[in-house]
């Protein structure tokens, strides 16, 4: 993988050093200059979870991804930097206490100076930052606050969970749970096919594409285009395909020459 082109597809001009400020910065530029998208399973284009094919439609194709494929990226990027990383599986909340399946998330644990950090480039609206694995510190990426959650029992077994704080609620909403268990690719391989696939999959029934702004966020979801600014919400309607294609163009900056 040709890491100075991933640097500078992510707008990192400085050097790689293995420390927190580096780690931090990767994964900032990282969450705003590549976004989280589903084109390729709306379209039924397969997704395969090889570095050389992800590298390919991420980097050098200017596109986006989804858990797999971009924290798949994100933890190459780092081991060939240096750190210490491992990819961990999660399981996302759908709400009123239930769970999806096993290995349904991709995340990535690393570790500096004997201290474990959350990682995760692939979740759409989540931390842009590390989180330090302190179970009920409250951290900030800057914009959002963040709580882990120990234990969390889900089926009779103990996880980790990862909260954010929802000001409509006035409390910590879990986003997903996981377990430190150092994972291999193949373990997400029936995951990837599922969400591909089958018609249970929230990613066959919604396209997205989303990306944090300075402002807030812009996120295209289905037929809509919704931009976030100073915590005022704005909703246009997108008129057909074309439309779609001009949005993709103008606000999440890919190059339609390579889109379906």
């Amino acid at each position: 993988m040709d890491i100075s082109g991933y640097l500078k597809r992510i707008n990192y001009n400085g050097i790689v050093y293995r420390d927190l400020a580096t780690l931090r910065e990767l994964q900032y530029n990282h969450a705003f200059a590549i976004p989280f998208e589903t084109l390729d399973i709306h379209n039924g284009i397969p997704i395969f979870l090889q570095i050389n094919s992800l590298y390919q439609k991420v980097i050098h194709d200017n596109r986006g991804g989804y858990c797999y494929e971009l924290n798949i990226l994100f933890h190459n990027l780092l081991a060939t930097s240096g750190f210490e990383v491992t990819m961990i599986g999660g399981r996302l909340h759908h709400g009123n206490n239930k769970y999806g399946r096993e290995f349904e998330h991709m995340a990535l644990l690393v570790e500096l100076h004997g201290r474990k950090w959350l990682v995760d480039v692939g979740y759409g609206d989540f931390s842009l930052t590390p989180l330090a694995l302190i179970p009920g510190e409250i951290q900030s990426d800057g914009r959002s606050y963040y709580q882990i959650v120990d234990p969390v029992i889900v089926d009779g077994r103990s996880y980790l969970g990862v909260a954010k704080w929802s000001s409509s609620k006035q409390d910590f909403k879990i986003d997903y749970i996981f377990t430190t268990t150092p994972r291999l690719l193949e373990d997400f391989h029936a995951m990837n096919e599922f969400h591909q696939g089958s018609p249970e999959s929230h990613f066959r029934r919604s396209l997205i594409c989303t990306l944090p702004t300075r402002e807030g966020r812009i996120s295209l979801i289905n037929n809509k285009l919704i931009r976030t600014e100073n915590g005022k919400r704005q909703v246009k309607i997108i008129q057909g395909e074309d439309h779609r294609d001009k949005i993709l163009e103008k606000y999440f900056h890919m190059d339609m020459v390579y889109l379906p």
